[in-house]
């Protein structure tokens, strides 16, 4: 299984807007650091633009901009605008029910992967996009 990137994009997608100062930047400039098209970076920008992380201004002249200080968004905001998928893991939807393993996998996991869904969320909390631009300057 392939491990899901939109996290660490939407992450660098944020510090190269912080990094290039309030004025902003737009879309192709933030590509170009990515190596990625910029349809991928406007997607995601969208998402982060409906959670209040970004300004998005249309048109020729156009751009992006933060829409708080760096110092105020953290990563479990970000991770929220951009992740569709509620949690780290899912159990699977459909199984065997009479399989004994099978009727027993909601009762088993459920408390594992809550814990693992608070310890994930605990642990984006505590940094901010500020912290990390911080460090690349």
């Amino acid at each position: 299984m392939a491990a899901n990137t939109r996290m660490a994009t939407a992450v660098q997608i944020l510090c190269v807007i912080a990094y290039t100062g309030p004025e902003g930047t737009n879309s192709e400039i933030v590509a170009k650091s990515l190596r990625t098209n910029p349809v991928v970076v406007r997607r995601l920008l969208k998402c982060m633009q409906q959670q209040g992380l970004v300004e998005i201004r249309p048109g020729k002249d156009g751009g992006v901009e933060l829409a708080r200080a760096p110092d105020e968004i953290t990563l479990d905001q970000i991770y929220r605008a951009v992740e569709t998928e509620t949690g780290v893991f899912a159990l699977r939807p459909r199984g065997n029910p009479n399989c004994p393993v099978d009727s027993r996998m909601k009762d088993l996991l459920t408390p594992i992967f809550g814990a693992t869904d608070t310890a994930v969320e605990t642990t984006l909390r505590r940094t901010t996009l500020g912290s990390l631009v911080g460090a690349i300057v």
